[in-house]
Order: structure tokens, then sequence, then C-alpha cells
């Protein structure tokens, strides 16, 4: 019932042309309720949409979350699915004259940190949304500029104002707190409640979910009604007894199928300070029935996890290429990760048995498999491979694979091997024969280590990879020396700066809520003064192992 009165409240305030907030803690169904509300419009106004021309925009935060609202919508053409950068660049595109004009405002503003020299600019280059960076010079502007541009025209041409809200008369946001708040204040300030029917801004989210700097966190503005829901679909009882007590201010009621439970909160204060808290942990929560198959580790940054599962030289060399090094490792997008994942994916299909899929790697290579004589040749070179896999380096396997009849470097990989024992480079190319001798002497183990980690062949994942997940069992592991931006210790002894320790408190409440059974608190390091009080007042309906 309380389900249906929380979606009566969203249609009451849609009939209405009120804009809103739906805030509702971990595992509310936030995203059902906002599914339901389309389909609700889609089933009411449909023919006035169509009639119209006008359509519901639906702003998510992530492509994964867009393709699940798309599914469960059945991808209907009346809905626009994107993230906030998608639909603004929609929207400014077709005002190049203007948007060139705020451009040039926007550069010599405070905003831009590094602004451009843009007077010797004769002709305005086409401008173009990148997801790599901007160079106003050249026309392309990147995922903030998207949204700063977008405010400043909104501003300085309201009819811009009529024409976005005459073709999106609704407008939803996904995980709202995660949405910066200039997208917030153009959204609110000027689009909800404008045009001839009013439009309806419709915000669905959790404040204490913002983990993200860039996110907005809670939202109060006069144009909204607050609809606040209590319900946990997701978590045993005795899991949400200890998000009551984290978050006092919104307590939930355990609603979902399963109630029973556990949560164990291990402090090992008698040994030593680092990984062997976790061994210990990880022991006594094994003679419990906690297995890595019904069990997530949650750790916060790939730093922890690559050194608990033996990749730390890997990801520092990426770290190094740069901000985008990491992510370009874990998205298997940079050229080197892009092979050697092939050649990884060649071993594990000749291990399975996999002909097909073996038989298609190889197309992609030198080879292919006609003959007996053939079968053989690639059998032999697998093995040899392997071989090489187990005891050398990255440089071994690239020297194999040079040789080898298995697949051929692609150009880019070709092209980065040449050059590493080259002169006179540019500096972007120095950089990359830097990076390609360096990643040579990495052990590759760690390459076997990285893309297990990626194939979710293993239970650890970062603790920001999982918002909007959920697990069995979930452990989370803390290590305050591990990271800057967090200090789960200093929240929960109340000594830390305001804005670190809401951060603090809203990653600990997103990685305790993903749990559906059972949920266990490891620290490996030692606690401030004033902190364990607190963890062990959280934890009282659990058991606490000192």
């Amino acid at each position: 019932m309380a389900d249906l009165t929380t979606i009566e409240t969203v249609v009451k305030e849609l009939d209405a042309r009120h804009s809103f907030l739906v805030e509702a803690g971990a595992g509310a169904g936030k995203t059902t309720d906002l599914v339901r509300a389309l389909q609700y419009l889609l089933g009411h106004r449909r023919s006035e949409l169509e009639s119209s021309g006008r359509r519901i925009a639906c702003i998510t935060y992530t492509n994964v979350a867009k393709r699940k609202i798309l599914e469960r919508i059945s991808a209907d053409p009346l809905v626009t699915v994107g993230t906030i950068h998608e639909f603004l660049w929609d929207v400014i595109q077709d005002y190049p004259r203007e948007l060139w004009q705020q451009l040039l405002d926007y550069n010599n503003s405070d905003d831009v940190r590094n602004p451009e020299d843009l007077t010797e600019v004769a002709t305005p280059p086409v401008i173009e949304y990148s997801d790599r960076g901007r160079k106003f010079s050249e026309g392309r502007i990147s995922h903030d500029d998207v949204i700063a541009l977008s405010l400043r025209l909104v501003a300085a041409y309201p009819k811009l104002i009529r024409i976005i809200t005459s073709k999106y008369p609704v407008i939803f946001v996904d995980e709202y707190q995660d949405t910066s708040p200039k997208t917030i204040k153009l959204l609110l300030d000027h689009l909800a409640g404008a045009g001839k029917e009013p439009c309806v801004i419709g915000l669905f989210g959790d404040s204490m979910q913002k983990i993200y700097r860039t996110g907005v966190g809670a939202v109060q503005h006069e144009r909204l009604t607050l609809i606040t829901k209590h319900q946990n679909y997701r978590c045993s009882r005795p899991v949400v007894d200890v998000l009551n007590k984290m978050r006092p201010e919104l307590r939930q009621e355990a609603a979902g199928e399963r109630q029973e439970g556990e949560v164990h909160l291990f402090l090992k204060a008698d040994t030593p300070p680092g990984p062997l808290r976790l061994e210990a942990a990880k022991s006594a929560l094994a003679g419990m029935g906690w297995s890595p198959e019904n069990s997530k580790y949650l750790m916060l940054t790939h730093r922890g996890i690559a050194g608990t599962l033996n990749y730390p030289n890997l990801l520092e060399q990426y770290r190094q290429l740069g901000s985008h090094g990491p992510d370009d490792l874990m998205a298997r997008t940079e050229p080197y990760v892009q092979y050697l994942t092939q050649v990884e994916a060649l071993c594990a299909a000749h291990r399975a048995r996999d002909f097909v899929e073996l038989t298609s790697l190889l197309a992609q290579g030198k080879s292919r498999i006609t003959a007996h004589a053939d079968k053989r040749t690639i059998s032999e070179a697998i093995h040899a491979l392997n071989s090489v896999r187990m005891a050398g380096t990255v440089g071994d396997v690239m020297d194999l694979m040079t040789e080898s009849p298995l697949l051929a470097l692609p150009g880019k990989v070709r092209e980065r091997e040449r050059r590493r024992t080259a002169t006179d480079l540019d500096e972007r190319r120095q950089r990359q024969a830097d990076f390609a001798n360096r990643l040579r002497d990495v052990p590759y183990s760690e390459v076997i280590a990285v893309t297990q980690f990626i194939d979710e062949l293993t239970p650890f994942s970062t603790q920001h990879g999982v918002k909007g997940d959920e697990f069995e069992n979930v452990v989370v592991v803390i290590d305050d020396s591990a990271w800057t931006m967090y200090n789960i210790g200093k929240m929960l002894a109340g000594i830390d700066k305001p804005d670190r320790t809401q951060r603090s408190r809203n990653l600990f409440y997103v990685c305790c809520s993903r749990a559906r059974r059972g949920l266990a608190v490891v620290f490996t390091n030692d606690l401030p003064d004033g902190a364990e009080t607190t963890a062990r007042n959280w934890f009282a309906s659990g058991t606490i192992h000192p």
C-alpha cells in the first residue's frame, strides 16, 4: 500500500502540473517509481504527446541506468532517455551562432581555469561535444562546458526556454543528487513552471547517496513538492537497523520478503593494522558460511583492489598516463590493454575448449584453422604463450606475440612498439614511448589479475563502482590510509571537516546498503578516539568482533 501512496502522490503532482522531488533511502525502489510515473504519462497522455510532437525527457546519470529504464518502458519513442549532457547538447547544438558567442564570454569568465586566446579565430569553428577534453579554438567542448553553456544560453535567450518546455513538458531526473548544481539551477530556476503548459520537473533520488564531489546533494526549492518514501525492499531487518542508526532523519522499514539477516563489525585491535586484519575477518566469515560465491568485498579505490588482487604495478603505469589512464585501463580502451584483452580471451577460449570462440578470435589475427596441421601449430603456440604468461613480463608476451602465428599486433600497438626506441619524438609520442617501455617491465600475471577483476571473476569491487547494485552479502573494507577524499574513522569520531564528514558518511551508507542479507564491516586501520564507540552503537544489534 505504501508503494501506491508514493506513486499516487506523484500522479497527483503530475496532474496538477507541479514539480516534485521523491526522496527515498536505499532499496526503496526509486527507479521503479520513476518508471511507473513514465508509464502513467504514456498511458494517459499518449495521444496528447503524439498530436503535438512533444516528448517526455528522462535524464539519467549513467548509461547503465539509461539501458535499465529503456528496457522497462520498452524503449517507447515518446520518452527521450539520456544523460544530462546528451539532453542539453541535443538542445543547444541547434544554435551555433548563439553558442559561439556564449563560448567567447564563457572563455573569459572565472569558470574557465585556463582560458584560450580566441582573438585569432577568424571563422567560428563547428562546435562539437567531446568526452575527451576541451579545445575551444577547434570548437571542442567538454562535459562541464555543455552544462555551463546551457545555463548561460537559457539565461541570455528566454526564447530558448519556451522552445525546450514546448518540446519537453515533463522532465524527470534519476539520481538527482549526482547532478551538478548548475544543472539543478537550470531545471528549477529556468524550466520548472515555464511555458504555456507549466513544465514539470520530477526529481528522483536520495541526497545521502551523493558520493561524487560534483553532485548537488540535497535540494530544496520553492517550486518542488517533497515526497518522502520510507520502505526498504532490498535489505534484511538487521541491515536496515544499521542504516537507521546511520541516518535517523530518514528511518526505513524492512519491507522486502527477506527479513532475516546478520551484521558483523570487525575491529581486530589485537591484530596489526593492514591486510592481516582483512584475512582474519575473511577467515571468521568463512566459518559462518560466507564464501566468495555469495559475498562481495567493497574497497574504495582501484589502488586498494590492485594491491589485494596483485596488479599494483600495472595500475601505476596507467596512472602515470594521466587522469584518464586508470579509466582507460578499466574500460579497456587503451591500445595495449585492448590487445592484451584479446590475448587473454584467446587463452580462455582454448582453456574452455570453446573452439567457435577460438576460431573467431584467430580469424581477427594471422591464423585460420583450416587443417589438422594448423590445429597442432595453434595448440603449440598457445602452450608456449601460457608458459610466458605465467612467468614472464608484458614485454616477454609482446615479443612472443610479434613472432607468433596467433593474434597480429593491431596497427596502433605496432606503431607504438616501433617508436619505443625512436629518437626526436614530440612530447605526446615520447610519453607514449615511455609508457610502452615501462609497461613491458610489468609482470604479465598482473594483466591476468586485472582481466579477472574487470570480467568480475573475483568477489572484489570498488565502492564507487557499486552504486545501484545489490549483493547477497557485503563486506565493506575500510582503510583510511588509502585515500584522502574520505575518512570513515574521523567521520565516526566526529572530528573531521564538515564536507568530508558528509562525503564519508554518504559513501559508508551507500556501501552498507548494498547488502540484501548479510553485512560485515572490516577496519584494517586503527580508529581514532571516539570512532569505536559510534561504530559499536551503529552495530549494536549485530555481532562485534573486537
